[in-house]
């Protein structure tokens, strides 16, 4: 059992229900599943050659399994849910004897938190179970996978995972990263920097890899965020989490404000040169658009003009390109006019709903912002003023460059009181 799966939360260390551990072994056939329920899986008869095997043997055939995840084998991915059923079953009906073994109690946990469910850990830590180490790790892993934190934290938090073999180790530390990374992201990145050590090339690196970049992008260390950035686009862009990982990716780099500077902004620039061309226009789009709901207009505006050397020009993509940059522009009164009529020449028939739904947001709040603009000479009473707020937040997407800037400005302080 020399390595470990992660359970498939496409999130950091901390925002699923059902928190993410184990992690598979080395190239062979991985995938990702939801994490399981409470609830045993229908599993299918139990063959008895593979009892023969036993649990070590079970799980590790499920890392190599799930290791492919990390090369992007959707044939994997589909085919985990039926392998993890079969080995649940065949778990939870081994003999007592099986569990006298402490390798079998080890791979056991690292199913569990693999994305197993706790099944087979709640039947191995029974008020008549035996007072072991292993049995103690069970509890811990199941308080985590029953979303007790503080119950997990307390079991967990001091284990040494030096002690532990390669594979249990992975899991655990990855648990302890998670339960760690808010009130001390400094050790759960210590702990992600011996995960990814300890198991290079399996999915366990790849989801500890993921997720200490994120740990690094709201820590500050943008020198290693960038180094290890361009190591996952480069050796797991085709994981099955790649497409989650850039989507939480582009919502990093615009909290990270890379257009602020010019050390900054190169590497930025260095992180976007490792994807090819269209990969790079799609990341720029994303970025784009999740700047325009954080209310990051630079960002905004920059990755709109970078994807759009990325466009054909009567593309879809350059169609939002267009579109995202037109909704950043309206919240300067030097752009107002001409950002309105680019957003009215839109065709909104070729967006996805969610641009569509972002066109009319900025329509919306361009149209608040021109009547704001025709009474400026007279300030709005109290209430109207009140009811424009309310409306404003009312808006969807997101903060829409927070709601135009906050109607810019209250246009601009009236302009000025009516330019005195």
């Amino acid at each position: 059992m020399r390595r470990i799966a992660r359970s498939a939360l496409g999130a950091l260390l901390t925002l699923c229900p059902y928190p993410v551990c184990a992690d598979p072994e080395p190239p062979a056939t991985e995938t990702a599943q939801p994490p399981a329920s409470d609830v045993s899986r229908p599993a299918p008869a139990a063959d008895p050659q593979a009892r023969k095997a036993g649990p070590v043997e079970w799980v590790r055939t499920l890392q190599l399994l799930q290791d492919r995840i990390a090369v992007g084998s959707l044939a994997a991915h589909e085919s985990q849910p039926v392998l993890m059923a079969r080995i649940e079953g065949d778990l939870l009906m081994a003999p007592p004897e099986v569990w006298a073994d402490r390798h079998n109690v080890q791979a056991a946990i690292v199913f569990a938190l693999s994305g197993g469910g706790p099944a087979i850990l709640r039947r191995l830590t029974k008020k008549d179970s035996p007072d072991t180490p292993e049995t103690n790790l069970a509890r811990g892993a199941l308080a985590y996978i029953d979303g007790q934190e503080a119950e997990a934290s307390r079991l967990l938090k001091d284990i040494d995972t030096a002690t532990l073999p390669p594979t249990l180790a992975g899991a655990i530390a990855l648990t302890q990263a998670a339960l760690t990374v808010n009130e001390n992201p400094v050790r759960a990145i210590d702990l992600l920097d011996r995960v990814r050590l300890l198991l290079p090339g399996t999915l366990v690196e790849e989801g500890a890899l993921r997720r200490e970049i994120f740990a690094l992008g709201q820590g500050g260390d943008l020198k290693k965020f960038e180094v290890l950035a361009i190591q996952y686009l480069r050796r797991f862009q085709h994981s099955i989490y790649a497409g989650n990982f850039r989507q939480r990716f582009a919502f990093q780099l615009t909290q990270l404000n890379f257009g602020q500077d010019e050390a900054r902004f190169a590497a930025f620039t260095r992180i976007m040169n490792e994807l090819a061309p269209e990969s790079r226009r799609d990341l720029y789009l994303l970025i784009a658009r999740t700047a325009v709901q954080e209310g990051k207009t630079g960002t905004a505006l920059m990755a709109s003009d970078k994807a759009l050397l990325f466009c054909a020009p009567d593309s879809l993509e350059a169609t939002q390109a267009q579109l995202y940059r037109a909704a950043a522009e309206i919240v300067t009164l030097a752009t107002f006019q001409t950002a309105l009529q680019k957003l009215k020449a839109v065709d909104r028939a070729r967006l996805p709903a969610r641009d569509v739904q972002l066109l009319d947001a900025a329509l919306s709040m361009a149209d608040q912002i021109g009547r704001g603009l025709a009474r400026s000479a007279t300030p709005p009473d109290a209430e109207s003023s009140k009811r424009a707020q309310v409306q404003a937040a009312a808006d969807e997407p997101g903060s829409l460059i927070p709601k135009a800037e906050a109607m810019i400005g209250r246009i601009d302080q009236l302009l000025r009181k009516s330019n005195p």
